[in-house]
Parts: structure tokens; sequence; C-alpha cells
């Protein structure tokens, strides 16, 4: 009669069962019974814990035929594997938390981009697996910040992140970059590229850590007498969209812009283009229950279904949360739509007047051909598509030209 192998100190004994159970006769499943309640047999004839460990692994290593390097391969990666299902376990419960608006989103925020900071710290930019979508994106900013930002210009940038809008304003030839971030590493990192290259800036820069929605930027910017405010151009790149989580939040950051600005002043920056979330949205029957797309770049799933139920319109402007990932980017993080008819309404009510609004795809379009010859030989390689044209394809071409939109007000009272 067959007899199973002895069960080996690493393996659980639903595993064991799993692998053996049909050859196990009633003493050995007896004895195995006894042995998971007590200890393993091979541990009770030592009585040291040296001892103990060098029988195990010895155990371990004959049964599975491994060097000590790759058991602890085997179990590195195990830890590891038990620590990423805890981490997304902590993660679902946060957002339900949030989507239940049982806590604020900033500690997700601050969390996920001071993690990715010190994540990406020393990641070669270049091997990324979105680089054209970066490259694409970084051609957007470049041309909107040329756009309204002049000469001698003091800019505030809101929610600036790692400072990865330096060279751009240089190339602007601005006098004053103040940028504010929620998020300690960020403006850390901010600072570490600043003196990197200061020596090639010829602009004064000001990074401070500050919640730039959620709270009035008086005494944020009080203790750094050197900021000069009213700014010539506010700007805030790809994070509008935590604004949108309540109205209070997204009425204290245009109360910021508008005190921050001159008269004239321009308020401009990139956000999620909530016409484009709608077309998305209206693709679903009234009675699905689960809300998401994607493709291999990005992944949108919202917290719930109340568009659908609503006849297809948001219940609120505001609070309407779905989890965004893009890769190598941004990991299932909370962000809010921002319906923009309810976001010019705000801007009318403090003082600021459309004067832009085009998809990237639109405005890349336009805006490309007078701008191709200020491109350096780098960037225009970045950009070129398979055909040999410039712009971005493939699933990219979803998760930025379609999904995110331009803008731009200004202050005219």
């Amino acid at each position: 009669m067959n007899s199973a192998p002895p069960k080996a100190p690493w393996m659980s004994d639903a595993e064991y069962q799993r692998l053996y159970g049909h050859l196990l006769n009633t003493k050995t499943e007896e004895k195995l019974e006894l042995t998971s309640s007590t200890s393993n047999p091979v541990e009770e004839t030592n009585t040291t814990t040296e001892n103990k460990d060098k029988e195990k692994y010895s155990v371990s290593k004959k049964r599975r035929g491994l060097d000590s390097s790759s058991y602890r391969d085997e179990e590195y990666l195990e830890r590891q594997k038990r620590e990423k299902l805890l981490a997304e376990q902590i993660k679902k419960q946060e957002i339900n938390l949030t989507a239940g608006g049982k806590v604020n989103v900033d500690h997700m925020v601050i969390q996920h981009y001071n993690e990715r900071t010190i994540m990406t710290k020393n990641e070669n930019r270049d091997l990324s697996p979105i680089i054209k979508l970066k490259n694409f994106n970084n051609a957007i900013k470049y041309m909107l910040i040329h756009k309204f930002t002049k000469p001698g210009n003091v800019v505030l940038e809101l929610a600036c992140g790692k400072g990865g809008d330096i060279r751009k304003y240089a190339s602007c030839n601005i006098s004053q970059l103040i940028g504010i971030d929620i998020s300690e590493e960020s403006i850390r990192e901010a600072s570490r590229r600043y003196q990197k290259m200061r020596n090639s800036i010829s602009y004064e820069v000001v990074f401070i850590t500050g919640d730039c929605f959620g709270e009035s930027l008086g005494p944020t910017v009080e203790p750094f007498p050197t900021c000069r405010f009213p700014c010539d151009a506010v700007s805030v790149q790809f994070a509008l969209h935590y604004a949108f989580e309540t109205e209070a939040k997204a009425r204290t950051m245009m109360m910021n812009v508008t005190k921050s600005l001159k008269i004239g002043g321009y308020f401009f920056g990139t956000i999620p283009d909530s016409e484009f979330i709608r077309y998305k949205l209206n693709k679903f029957p009234k009675n699905r229950e689960e809300i998401k797309w994607g493709n291999s770049v990005y992944r949108i799933k919202f917290a719930d279904n109340e568009y659908l139920k609503n006849d297809y319109e948001f219940p609120s402007p505001f609070g309407q949360m779905y989890t965004f990932f893009l890769k190598d980017a941004i990991d299932n993080i909370p962000e809010y739509v921002i319906p923009f008819e309810t976001l010019r309404s705000l801007a009318d009510e403090f003082g600021l007047e459309l004067r832009l609004k085009k998809g990237f795809n639109e405005f890349f379009a336009q805006e490309f051909p007078a701008w191709y010859n200020q491109f350096s030989p780098r960037m225009k390689e970045g950009l070129k598509r398979k055909d040999g044209k410039y712009g971005i394809e493939g699933d990219e071409k979803e998760a930025a030209a379609y999904f995110y939109t331009t803008f731009a007000f200004q202050k005219v009272r």
C-alpha cells in the first residue's frame, strides 16, 4: 500500500492534504492531526532553537531539492506576496471609507505620492512602459505653459509634485516659481531637482509643503516672505480633480486661485475631460451594477452606479468618485469628476472668464505645428509614432489624448 511522505515543516496541513491526502492511511492521518496541534516531530527531537532550525531546514531542503539560496528566495517571495495582499486589503478599505465620505482623500493622496516619489527617485525615466504617454503629456504642458506665461512672470504652481516642469518655466524666462504640494516627499524631490540644475536656471524658486485645495494659502505662504504675490499665472497640472471631493474644497481652491492672481492673469491647467467620462458612462445600461472600463494602460472604476440610476446624470457636481489606475504612475487612487460647466460657473463667480478648453488630441493637433521648431530633437523623437507622424497611438491614446483636456481662465475682476 502506498504511503504519503512525511509533512515538511514549511508545508501547511491544507497543502499537505491536497497533495498527499489520497495516500494517507488511518495511522498517518491520526499522526498528522496530533502533530498539527502540537509541533513538528522533527522539532521535538531537539532541545535548542538552533538545532530545531537546522533540522527544519535540512528536512525542507531534502524534500524539495533546494539549496539555501533558493529556500531564502522562496521565503522572501512568499513574504512579499502576503505583504502585497495585506496592502491591497488596506487600500480597498481606505477607498470604501473615502467613497462613503468617512475620511477625505488627502491621506491616500499623500501616501501614494510619497511612496511614488521614493520609488522612482533612482529609476530611468526612459525605461518606463508608458514613456510615449509621458512624452505626449509633457509636450502638452510645454505648449500650454508657453501659451499663458510671459518673460518676467511670477507663477504659482498648485500641486507642483516633484518639480517636473522646472525646465519648462526656465524656457519661458519667468522671474519666480512658487510650487506648493501636499506631499512632503514630492517637495523634497522638487527641491533636490532644483538644486541639481540651479546653475542653469535663471529664475527664483520657492517650494512649500501645503494643502492647495482644503486650506487657505495665506498661512501656508506667510513664512516665506520672498514669495511675490499676486502672481501673473496659476497653474495646476493633473491634480485639480482632488479639489472636487466636496463643494467646500472646490470653493477653497478657487479662492486660493483668485486671491493669488493679478487682474489679467491666467489660471490654466490639465484635467480629466468630463465630456469623455460621460461618453463612456452613457454606454452602460441602467441596470449595470459595476461601472468600470480601461485597457492595458489605464483603468477607471466608479464607486457606485448613481449616474446610471439618476437617468444618466450626476446626482451632484461634487464627490463623484472613481479610482484611477495608470500603468507605472498611479495605483488605483480616488479621483473626482470635474463637471466642466460647474468649474466654469465657479470661475465666473470668482471673477475668472474662460479663454480655452480643448481636449488633448485637439490641442496637440492645432498647436504642435507652430511649436515644432522649438522642440528639441529628443522631444520630437519621443513624440514620433510608428507611421512617422507625431502624437500618440495605441492604448496610450485613450489614456491621454481623449481622457484629458486643457483649460485656461483669465481674471477679469
